[in-house]
């Protein structure tokens, strides 16, 4: 996955298609008013742990007794959202999106990744400009070794800026 995409097209909706919600079962509330990388966030999230056999689509970790966290790398955080923000105020201040402000933060896509997968271990954002992944990896490793109640850690590179629409995404085990 890498450079903005067709195959991705999908997560620009504000509707979930067919794929999308057989991958997560029920689709969250917001998802209409999610971002684009939030929503491929959240499907890639389910996929790989539907494909490593960890739960079915509409399970949560938590209800499975796994203590699992989440790690993410990004080059920009929230860049492109803010910068859409800044512009939904172009005519006043009282016109700001608020559906917008609450995805201003670079930490928020992987906050509804916890929430829909029940992913209660350390949950958080790393800006970092050269190897967004490999720190993400790092960090989720460390935090394996320094908590021993985690069953495993979920690590990723996760970026929307301009052309660039990416999730790379790795189970980290110990």
């Amino acid at each position: 996955m890498g450079e903005k995409d067709t195959a991705y097209s999908w997560a620009f909706n504000d509707q979930a298609d067919d794929d999308s919600v057989a991958v997560l079962g029920t689709v969250p509330g917001r998802w209409g008013r999610m971002t684009p990388l939030c929503r491929l966030l959240l499907v890639k999230i389910g996929l790989l742990l539907q494909e490593k056999h960890i739960m079915e689509k509409g399970q949560k970790c938590s209800d499975l007794g796994l203590k699992v966290g989440l790690i993410g790398g990004t080059r920009r955080g929230s860049l492109h959202t803010d910068q859409a923000f800044i512009r939904t105020m172009e005519n006043g201040p009282g016109l700001a999106s608020p559906a917008l402000f609450g995805y201003t933060l670079p930490n928020i896509p992987l906050a509804e990744a916890a929430s829909q997968f029940g992913l209660i271990g350390p949950v958080y954002a790393l800006l970092e400009a050269s190897k967004p992944l490999d720190s993400a990896i790092s960090e989720a490793k460390r935090l394996l070794l320094s908590q021993k109640e985690l069953s495993f850690m979920l690590a990723c590179e996760f970026d929307h800026y301009e052309d660039v629409f990416k999730v790379n995404l790795t189970l980290v085990g110990k």
